[in-house]
Formats: structure tokens, C-alpha cells, sequence
């Protein structure tokens, strides 16, 4: 499973041992279970472990309810994130430790990830996509919240203290949702862009976000535009952006509708 081939040998390989480790096994896969529990005796780091039943999907997003989880139960000041099926540097801890140390100020920070995208059918790999880095090494938060740079939420590190909860109402948009509500508690000052590159993404066709759609990406930015009273930092010329932005959705949606010609 992914856990104990990706996320778990790059948590294990960290150079600054001072963390804690949290763990939420959402839908108490005994897989999961078994491997935390394996290693947790010899372990030289704290190793939190909670279960949870995976929700009706009627109720909201999964790993939302499994984020917060999490939250709830940190002891630590800084925390962060990553899915079992990406990976970070030995260096991450240490790096952005260094990075919040060197910048007081700071209450939420992202690193640079290194990016592929796979297409997987029959749970194999068919063909493997081209690495690239993102986001820019001048990236800013404005050009997150226009979504003019990739914004992923591994390797997304914050402050606990004050932080917003995930809300599981989104599932394609949770990541730039959770965004945006950081940035209405603790504004462009409070962000910072550590421009190493401390992550390794890849995004599946079979994942959340590659098998998604046209008409999921304008339907949830939608409800954030519609909702827009809710984040603050929500006004003028960003509001513009996402609204061109779920008009570019709904066009591709109905085009991937329409018949298509053929010829024989």
C-alpha cells in the first residue's frame, strides 16, 4: 500500500527528529492499522493514532473530517500535512522549522513541490507523466488565491493556534477553501513562500482531483463566490477572476457534453 512505500519511509527519514507524527486511519483500514502499529514501539518520534469510520459521502469529504481530526488532537504549535500517497524530503522538518524560526511573523507557509501526473488504469501505471516544479520561485499568495499558481495543501505548514478548520462541503476545492480561510485570519503578512523544493506530488487519473470534472470545478467555486460574504479577503478583482474562471468551467463542461463529429 502507499503509506508503507511513499508517505512512511519519508516521514521515517527525517533528519530533525523533533515531531510528532499523527495518523488518522480514515475507515479503519486494518492494513493501516497494522503498520503503525509495527513500527510505533521502535519508533524515535511520537506516533499518534486515531481511527475513524469513513463517512457517507452524503455528509461530506472524507479526508476534511480525518484533517480536522487531526487538528483536534496536535500538541504541536506548527503543524502540517501529507497524504499517504506523497512524500516528503529528509530535509522538510528541519527546513521549515528554520523557515518559521528565521521569519517570526509567519502563520502559514508553503514549500515548492515536485510535480507528476500518472494516468493508472487496472491499478497499473500506463503512462508515467513529465516532473515539473510548482509553484513558481516568485510565487505570492495573491496569485494563489487567483489561482494563477497550483495550491496543494501537502506540505502546507500553519500555525495551530487560531488556525480554520477543513470544511467537507468541498471536495475538488477543499485545499484552496482551506486557503482562503487562512488568509482571512492571518493576511498577506502572515504568509510566507519557502522556495525549496520539500515535496514530491504525483497526481493519479484515479485520484480526487484527476478524475474529477468540469462541472465539480464550477459547481464548488461556485459555492465559495456564492458564499463570498464568509472570507474576507474575497473582494474585487479575485471575485472577477473566479467568476471568469467557473464561466471557463461550465463552457468545457457542456462542450465535453455535446455529441462529438466523426467521420467514417
Amino acid at each position: 500500500m502507499q503509506l508503507a512505500s511513499t508517505a512512511l519511509p519519508s516521514i521515517q527519514s527525517q533528519t530533525d527528529r523533533n515531531f510528532e507524527w499523527l495518523v488518522i486511519n480514515d475507515g479503519a483500514n486494518p492494513d493501516t492499522r497494522d503498520i503503525i502499529t509495527s513500527i510505533r514501539v521502535n519508533a524515535d518520534f511520537p506516533i499518534t493514532y486515531m481511527e475513524m469510520e469513513h463517512p457517507d459521502p452524503c455528509s461530506g469529504f472524507g479526508l476534511c473530517y480525518a484533517r480536522n481530526l487531526g487538528l483536534d488532537a496536535a500538541s504541536g504549535e506548527i503543524v502540517s500535512y501529507l497524504d499517504d500517497d506523497n512524500s516528503i524530503a529528509p530535509e522538510f522538518v528541519a527546513s521549515m522549522r528554520q523557515y518559521f524560526k528565521q521569519h517570526s511573523n509567519l502563520r502559514y507557509s508553503i514549500a515548492r513541490q515536485q510535480r507528476r501526473r500518472d494516468v493508472i488504469r487496472n491499478g497499473n501505471v500506463v503512462r508515467q507523466g513529465k516532473p515539473f516544479v510548482s509553484p513558481s520561485d516568485c510565487c505570492s499568495l495573491q496569485q494563489l488565491l487567483w489561482q494563477k499558481e497550483i495550491f496543494d495543501s501537502n506540505g502546507f505548514v500553519h500555525h495551530q493556534s487560531n488556525a480554520p478548520r477543513w470544511n467537507p462541503q468541498f471536495q475538488v476545492f477543499a485545499d484552496y477553501e482551506y486557503l482562503l480561510q487562512s488568509a482571512c485570519i492571518w493576511g498577506d503578512s502572515g504568509f510566507g513562500f519557502n522556495d525549496s523544493i520539500l515535496i514530491k506530488y504525483i497526481q493519479s487519473s484515479i485520484g480526487i482531483i484527476g478524475s474529477s470534472n468540469y462541472e465539480q470545478w464550477a459547481t464548488e467555486l461556485l459555492l465559495i463566490i456564492t458564499n463570498q460574504a464568509n472570507y474576507s479577503i474575497l473582494q474585487g478583482s479575485i471575485v472577477e477572476r473566479l467568476e471568469q474562471l467557473v464561466d471557463s468551467y461550465s463552457t468545457k463542461a457542456q462542450i465535453s457534453l455535446s455529441p462529438k463529429a466523426f467521420s467514417l
